[in-house]
């Protein structure tokens, strides 16, 4: 074997190795990588082929006579011409001719270079043609469509949660962005004006093409503009097409909690067509949902024949941080945990006793104040023959002004954490960063040790997760506030199961209503269709986002409830417990004070239509409505509504479309003012009112029967949506 056959079999066992390194490296690398890794090779990536080449060039010319400096520096100067897909091939032609080795090995670095070349060049022009197929595909798919306005990390996790419909990031989008988003493998429009990106929706969606529109700018101006925007295109629509419109086009838009009244408005105006979102009341719900206070409660605090807590028991909660997470989660906290206690007169209120830690002023508070603070601040010295019996402050609350590095800090905190059995005790740690809330949670946990308390319960707020984390191998320290699973996800922006609930809840609310006062109904499948479309449509375009917001909290409601009776419920497949029947959990439930269902006889998708009586005799189901009466009070009281006068109740009117007065009974959601504001006694005294004015029984204005649904419809709800109801362990 010679030299000459020596240098090449070497260049040609280097230049596989490249070849396999490449090949390697594209299968192994994730596709950013990859992408950047093909991109690489003019920068030096895949320059082995190109070194290679040289002494595999130089055997050529020194074959053909020039001295060995020679044909290396004409190899060097060959190998650049490579670089350019100049091959020349002829200047190494005689050695090519004499060697059959040399000629097949100098043709397979020629292959290999233009398969570089050619990646390379794929790897730009891939991008457009990836990028031309997304808009094919968007422009003739038969799926629904999701658009997410902002090319932010919040709206990727949305789109990496979709596996659904055919979705696309619209922003406008830069170059280098672009290139990202293609890494990624993310669909996107690029627009600088988004008016007829919005025109084209409208058509579409008036041809019955189904659009989901996610608004999430990360800025308030933006977000509104874009909704003014969309509401103005939708202004122009007939009545007919804004109907169209409403069934195949859906918008939502977060905004900051501020700026909630200019979300609402606007929502108002879109004909249903646009929804808010606040993502700090979807982290509150969520941890509501998750966690409600019952969950940590048993037997030495919940006396379970009754459904109350115990006289000597108390709830303490610490909020550690006042900022705008745990300012929403003590409201919706306040709006769902409220309890009944026994006492000598009956059951009466069993408040929770919040104490709010924060440096600033947190008392002081301007969206606290319209909400919550309005009905203690001017209901104080009122005449109270003007009323009806007022109802009690949801919540007892005091407020620490102190920095978590004061003295006295822990001190306070001692104080209130009891080490009593009977008690129960929470924290809630909420500062603006992830580091901060654990740093705050592990000295939590070495208090807890020193002091001795086992019934204290920590959460903390992570706006990433964090579940690995060692704090939460701690017994009762949870992890709470995750974005991208609670808020940042498709299904809980489209489909929340909260809010499906809430929706069927309406929808046989709207149902029952028909039957029982109109003499006329007749319940068939017709009927039932009629009256869902009816009552999907009414619950955005005719009751406003207080009355939705309701609805939600009160389905929310629903674990803690069960879990006063010593029950749960649970996904059907994540629990291995046997589900109670529909027989049982009645039984259960309501043993003494059974639902009448036997005047109707009637069942609507299993559910059955039940026929209130004003008989609402003592019992664990009476106390449960009780309750659920006292947790419609404190919602409304958290939204800054009051009640309303005796006068108002019996002699309001409001001009209706038509131009007939209606009656309002004392209801004013644009004043923040509602006739049923009261005790649970006091519902007695207004539908006497209202029946008097009107001439009427009774029975045909009760509102008592509205805090018996939620329970004595809680299986079928639940049963239809996936869940099942299991006796706790």
């Amino acid at each position: 074997m010679t030299v000459y056959h020596i240098i090449t079999a070497l260049c040609l066992v280097f230049l596989t190795f490249s070849v396999l390194y490449v090949v390697g490296s594209v299968i192994n690398r994730k596709r950013a990588d990859r992408i950047e890794f093909i991109r690489g090779f003019k920068r030096g990536k895949c320059i082995a082929i190109f070194i290679i080449a040289i002494p595999l060039l130089s055997l050529g010319y020194i074959y053909d006579g020039l001295t060995v400096i020679d044909g290396i520096l004409n190899g060097i100067n060959h190998g650049f011409d490579l670089v350019v897909l100049k091959f020349n091939l002829n200047k190494v032609g005689a050695l090519m001719g004499a060697d059959l080795f040399y000629k097949i090995t100098i043709y397979y670095c020629c292959v290999l270079v233009i398969l570089n070349a050619t990646l390379f060049a794929f790897s730009f022009i891939g991008q457009q043609v990836w990028q031309f197929g997304n808009r094919i595909v968007g422009a003739t798919t038969k799926k629904d469509k999701l658009l997410i306005f902002g090319n932010n990390e919040n709206n990727i996790s949305i789109y990496r949660s979709n596996k659904t419909f055919c979705a696309f990031i619209v922003d406008n989008i830069s170059q280098k962005d672009g290139l990202e988003l293609y890494k990624r493998k993310i669909g996107f429009i690029s627009r600088e004006d988004y008016s007829g990106l919005v025109n084209g929706i409208i058509k579409r969606a008036l041809r019955s093409k189904n659009y989901t529109i996610i608004i999430n700018t990360q800025s308030e101006e933006d977000n509104l503009s874009l909704c003014n925007l969309i509401n103005g295109k939708i202004g122009e629509l007939t009545d007919e097409q804004k109907e169209t419109a409403f069934n195949h086009l859906r918008i939502y838009v977060f905004g900051a909690p501020k700026f909630e009244a200019l979300y609402c408005d606007i929502a108002s105006a879109s004909f249903g067509c646009i929804r808010y979102k606040n993502k700090y009341r979807m982290l509150a719900m969520d941890f509501i949902c998750e966690y409600p206070f019952t969950k940590f409660m048993d037997s030495r605090h919940i006396d379970y024949t009754e459904s109350v807590i115990k006289p000597d028991v108390d709830i303490n909660v610490c909020m550690i941080g006042f900022g705008k997470p745990n300012r929403q989660i003590f409201l919706t906290s306040v709006a769902n945990n409220q309890f009944l206690t026994k006492t000598p007169e009956g059951v009466d209120i069993k408040p929770v006793n919040y104490h709010i830690f924060d440096k600033k002023e947190a008392a002081n508070d301007k969206n606290l104040n319209h909400l919550y603070y309005r009905f203690k601040s001017e209901f104080q010295d009122v005449n109270g023959n003007e009323y009806l019996p007022l109802p009690a402050s949801p919540a007892k609350e005091e407020f620490h002004r102190l920095d978590i590095n004061a003295t006295e800090f822990y001190n306070e905190i001692r104080q209130i954490i009891t080490k009593r059995a009977t008690d129960v005790n929470f924290a809630i740690v909420s500062f603006e960063s992830d580091l901060e809330n654990i740093d705050m949670a592990l000295k939590l946990v070495e208090k807890r040790r020193e002091w001795g308390v086992e019934n204290f319960v920590i959460f903390v707020r992570l706006t990433k997760s964090q579940k690995d984390h060692f704090i939460f191998k701690e017994k009762n320290v949870f992890f709470i506030g995750d974005e991208r699973e609670c808020v940042y996800d498709i299904d809980r922006i489209t489909n929340d199961r909260i809010f499906r609930m809430a929706q069927m809840r309406n929808e046989i609310y709207d149902l029952e209503y028909a039957i029982t006062s109109d003499k006329n109904f007749v319940l068939n499948e017709e009927s039932v269709r009629k009256n869902r479309v009816n009552a999907n449509r009414n619950w955005y375009l005719v009751k406003s986002e207080l009355e939705r917001e309701s609805s939600l909290y009160c389905c929310l409601n629903l674990q803690s409830k069960l879990n006063l009776m010593n029950l749960e419920y649970c996904k059907v497949e994540d629990n291995d417990s046997p589900a109670m029947t529909e027989e049982e959990y009645i039984k259960y439930y309501a043993e003494g004070d059974l639902p009448d269902t036997q005047t109707y006889g009637l069942e609507v998708e299993g559910k059955k239509i039940i026929n209130y009586t004003l008989n609402y005799p003592e019992s664990r189901r009476r106390n449960l409505a009780i309750l659920e009466h006292l947790r419609w009070n404190a919602f409304m009281i958290s939204k800054g509504m009051v009640p309303a006068t005796k006068d108002q109740i019996r002699n309001e009117t409001v001009v209706k479309s038509n131009g007939r007065l209606k009656p309002t009974n004392g209801k004013n959601y644009y004043l923040r003012r509602h006739g049923n504001l009261t005790t649970f006694d006091g519902l007695v005294e207004f539908r006497k009112i209202v029946a008097e004015r009107e001439k009427a029984d009774e029975i045909c204005y009760d509102v008592i029967k509205y805090d018996y649904q939620l329970l004595d419809d809680a299986y079928w709800l639940l049963t239809k949506n996936g869940y099942k109801i299991i006796k706790r362990k």
